[in-house]
């Protein structure tokens, strides 16, 4: 399959609380294609928080949004209006992707932080906010394979 040749923006980078979602955001935009399993109009929130009690407290330290758009994503700072679902990452496990080299590398340790979650080598969960099969037709399902989160169709309902 050829990678399209995706762009990428980010809205008003000042705009975030600490300096990881910062760079966070900026190595996201560098990476489009991490995004291009997913369909034009997809939108997801990433939630970066400090700790577990964070998370369940749903305090984040920072988020921010992507949209996935006809030519790229779109990265802006805040919740979506509507997302279809939350990526909720230990801030940990951020600084251990930001090293991460390409799309293949960056799934594979994202799906290592979702199967293995430890409490200080990182972690990360999704919260869906559609019907699963809703998000596995967006094309998450596509990435969450990739990222070795799902072996098969079957282990969605897993999610």
């Amino acid at each position: 399959m050829l990678e399209e040749n995706l762009s990428s923006q980010i809205g008003d980078i000042d705009a975030y609380k600490t300096d990881l979602a910062k760079r966070y955001t900026t190595f996201l935009s560098q990476y489009p294609e991490i995004f291009s399993d997913l369909d034009h109009g997809s939108v997801f929130d990433f939630c970066l928080y400090n700790s577990i009690d964070e998370y369940d407290d749903q305090s984040p330290a920072d988020v921010f949004n992507v949209l996935r758009n006809g030519q790229g994503i779109e990265i802006k700072p805040g919740k979506a209006n509507e997302s279809d679902l939350e990526l909720a990452l230990s801030v940990d496990a951020v600084k251990k992707l930001l090293q991460t080299k390409d799309k293949e590398e960056y799934a594979k340790l994202l799906g290592y932080f979702y199967n293995e979650p430890d409490e200080k080598k990182g972690w990360i969960d999704f919260v869906l906010h559609k019907r699963t099969q809703t998000i596995i037709d967006m094309g998450y399902g596509r990435f969450a394979k990739t990222a070795g989160i799902l072996e098969d169709e079957d282990d969605v309902y897993s999610l």
